[in-house]
């Protein structure tokens, strides 16, 4: 009779390395796929994992025939597959901040009239797991799943504000500082300083250092120990948001952050005593 891949393992004693080994390389394909670059052919996946042409090809293969991978035939290269669709899915569902957080995320943008968004912190980047449309700031900027470096957003100012500095240094040693724009902070003096004000005034601002174009408020959103799990934002143009309208802006954003703090828990998001709205 056949045995089962269970079976199999428990007569030989171990996980064959093959198995792990192919399942890293799988996961190493995917990882390549992102909103700036959703497209890959094999020759180019080859080169970027340093692979043999006829290794790329295999690994695409399985991917494909998994349909975690499909082919574009017009152009001859590859996509993300719906069944990632499903998978996200069970992540994003799984996430209380967010779960809590996206009725008032849309109550934020319509207050505003400008986009909102929900971050969380994940390798050094902001990883966006929600969001609300209204400007007309491009929508590549509000994507879900989209990554941006931590220390060139308000969303990843106020969650790197929450963390010891030489934490935050670690990060950016490990990840680097990987500038957008010729605001980007690249010094660990200005970043500390610029934290420092995040964690006293309660919210964090982008000035086009993510891109000129835009600006940027964030605030903190906490459990209830009180630590920052997310962070939400709203963002728009320079016209949109203008220097002097930052500071009511940043009220607003900070109220439906203590709603959604509330939410979770943290009992000093009390809505008696939340931020008032002017």
């Amino acid at each position: 009779m056949r045995r089962s891949g269970n079976q199999t393992r428990r007569a030989t004693g171990h996980r064959p390395d093959g198995v792990a080994s192919t399942i890293g390389a799988g996961l190493r394909v995917l990882s390549l796929f992102n909103h700036l670059e959703p497209e890959w052919t094999i020759r180019d996946i080859a080169v970027r994992l340093d692979l043999p042409y006829s290794t790329a090809y295999r690994y695409v293969a399985s991917l494909e025939a998994e349909g975690y991978l499909v082919r574009h035939r017009p152009s001859g290269t590859f996509r993300l597959g719906l069944p990632l669709i499903e998978l996200a899915g069970v992540v994003l569902n799984q996430l209380e901040v967010r779960v809590q957080g996206l009725s008032l995320l849309d109550q934020l943008a319509d207050a505003t009239g400008l986009n909102a968004n929900m971050a969380v912190l994940y390798e050094g980047d902001t990883f966006h797991i929600a969001y609300a449309v209204r400007s007309a700031v491009p929508r590549m900027y509000t994507a879900l799943g989209r990554r941006a470096v931590a220390h060139c957003t308000a969303l990843g100012k106020v969650l790197l504000a929450d963390l010891p500095f030489e934490e935050v240094r670690q990060l950016i040693e490990r990840y680097g500082w990987r500038p957008y724009t010729p605001r980007s902070i690249q010094s660990f003096d200005v970043l500390a300083r610029e934290l420092e004000e995040v964690r006293a005034r309660g919210y964090a601002v982008d000035r086009g250092e993510r891109s000129i174009a835009t600006r940027c408020v964030a605030a903190p959103v906490r459990d209830r120990s009180g630590r920052v799990v997310a962070a939400i934002s709203i963002s728009g143009t320079q016209e949109s948001m203008p220097e002097e309208r930052i500071p009511d802006l940043a009220l607003k954003v900070q109220h439906y952050a203590a709603q959604i703090s509330y939410r979770l828990g943290y009992d000093q998001a009390d809505p008696a005593h939340v931020i008032p709205l002017c």
